[in-house]
């Protein structure tokens, strides 16, 4: 190995340990109906060897194995990554000697109901019919058992008299599997010399009946120097997403790689390298407006674990999303602070428009002066439409006393999805004096008025019934209110879309 490059797991752990924790972890897996493949295992006991203190009692290590062989299996399904949490110190009171001077004063029942239901975990009906043993008899021996287990706690000192059923059988939990002194060597541990150790040693006698049914081989229980040069110490970058910004998340996702790998709803992690190559995909969204630069943080952090396919070994995981939350909303370490976004370039189209009125203002000045007068409404209202996840990321600016109201096509019809908005307008503000509301429907209309239409919600209604609902609904509302401002969406069907972006200047309407 090279100086300064961290220990492999089998030089970082005594022999005791690396077995107690291989049967656990074997032990484990097959309780959950998981075949045990040599990598699997590896996997599985590289995980919680590189999540336990150095230093750690065999014991310790052993007890542990077990809620770390689940943390790993959830990992595998894609579950969120969590911590778990530590044995209670109450609990890690318990050694060898508990076990021995309660196995001394146990019945044949008593002893099955140890070894099978807090040992192996069996509930109490299968230990009826494993062992041959009445229900009412196994239950009575395991009350007796939580009083015996009171006894030899108050005579250790410990005052366990206040504590609830469950958390003695907790304790018994883990008397029941705590291994008996004086365990062989794995590879003379079927001898029959070591038969009497083996049948009252929770550890040995699940290593000898795993051995026997082929799980694991004697070899798979002593270290080896094979992962000598395997690296066991990452830098892993986290990135969180706020919950407002969950419909950015596909966008996200893309731009981080198919490397980053999702530990929750809005936690992805991956490596330096490939935090650093997503930097420009990262800025370019805040840029552009499309993820809030206050919505992402991120961080790299370097520590224990090791990558196994799309899979994050060991405690560098949950270390690195805990130092990502904390860290100030628009900053992610090694991009530094995200940028702001860029302002909105003006329409070009206004510019010809002007220019072609210019060119055609006689004419216009006669018609307007001969012809009737248009109707101007009262509050006018300015509104850009940009393609966004399944609908419409609307950036408006109107009066701040106007009332806005937003009617959409719904699976039920035209429906009113916000109604009567002025004050409340604040939520959706940009911070430059203008708004910016996400609708996630393809047909939207924004209307604006002095005081709000007060027949909106039954003109709606009528509309769904109506063969073109959106085109009847804008006659009525401008037949009755003629000073209302009504902005619709573009047609989508004659606009080109490319990963959430318009072909072209987005549409500016203005009324």
């Amino acid at each position: 190995m090279t100086p300064g490059a961290p220990r492999s797991l089998s030089q970082a752990c005594t022999p005791t340990v690396w077995t107690a924790v291989t049967v656990r972890v074997a032990w484990t897996l097959l309780m959950a109906g998981i075949r045990v493949r040599p990598a699997t295992l590896a996997d599985a006991r590289d995980h919680v060897l590189l999540s336990l203190s150095p230093g750690i009692d065999p014991d310790e290590a052993e007890q542990r194995s077990g809620p770390l062989t689940a943390e790993f299996l959830g990992r595998v399904a894609g579950e969120p990554v969590r911590r778990i949490g530590d044995i209670a110190d109450d609990l890690a009171m318990v050694h060898e000697g508990w076990r021995t001077g309660l196995v001394a004063v146990l019945d044949p029942v008593g002893d099955a109901v140890l070894r099978l239901h807090y040992g192996d975990g069996m509930p109490i009906k299968q230990v009826e019919r494993t062992a041959a043993i009445d229900g009412s008899a196994l239950n009575m021996a395991k009350n007796s058992l939580r009083e015996t287990v009171r006894d030899m706690a108050d005579r250790a000192g410990v005052s366990v008299q206040g504590w609830p059923d469950s958390k003695i059988d907790q304790l018994l939990n883990r008397i029941a599997n705590t291994a008996e002194p004086g365990c062989s060597s794995p590879l003379d541990i079927l001898s029959d010399h070591h038969r009497a150790h083996v049948d009252a040693c929770p550890r040995c006698s699940r290593a000898v009946r795993m051995i026997r049914g082929g799980v694991v081989a004697p070899s798979d229980l002593v270290p080896t120097t094979s992962d000598a040069e395997v690296p066991h110490e990452v830098a892993v970058g986290a990135v969180v997403l706020h919950p407002d910004a969950r419909r950015c998340r596909k966008k996200v996702s893309k731009v981080l790689g198919p490397g980053a790998v999702q530990a929750g709803p809005e936690v992805w992690l991956l490596s330096e390298a490939e935090m650093i190559a997503a930097g420009p995909g990262l800025k370019a969204l805040v840029s552009d407006g499309i993820l809030p630069r206050h919505h992402v943080r991120g961080a790299v952090v370097r520590g224990p674990g090791r990558w196994s396919g799309a899979v994050l070994l060991g405690p560098v995981a949950v270390n690195a999303i805990e130092v990502a939350r904390a860290r100030p909303w628009s900053e992610i370490d090694a991009l530094g602070e995200l940028p702001p976004p860029r302002p909105v370039p003006p329409s070009p189209t206004r510019w010809w428009i002007g220019a072609s009125l210019m060119g055609l203002g006689a004419i216009g000045v006669g018609a307007n002066v001969l012809g009737p007068q248009e109707v101007v409404p009262d509050v006018p209202i300015e509104a850009q439409f940009v393609l966004a996840e399944d609908g419409w990321e609307i950036t408006f600016d109107a009066d701040d006393l106007a009332v806005i109201d937003i009617v959409s096509v719904t699976q039920d019809g035209p429906t009113v999805l916000h109604k009567n908005i002025r004050s409340d307008r604040g939520q959706w503000s940009t911070g430059d004096g203008k708004y910016r509301v996400y609708v996630p429907d393809k047909s939207v209309v924004l209307l604006a008025s002095e005081n709000g239409i007060p027949d909106l919600g039954e003109m709606v209604l009528r509309s769904r019934g109506q063969p073109a609902p959106m085109e009847t609904l804008e006659f009525w509302v401008l037949a009755a209110h003629p000073k209302v401002a009504w902005v619709a969406s573009p047609a989508i069907a004659v606009q080109e879309a490319t990963d959430g972006y318009l072909v072209g200047e987005p549409p500016l309407v203005q009324h």
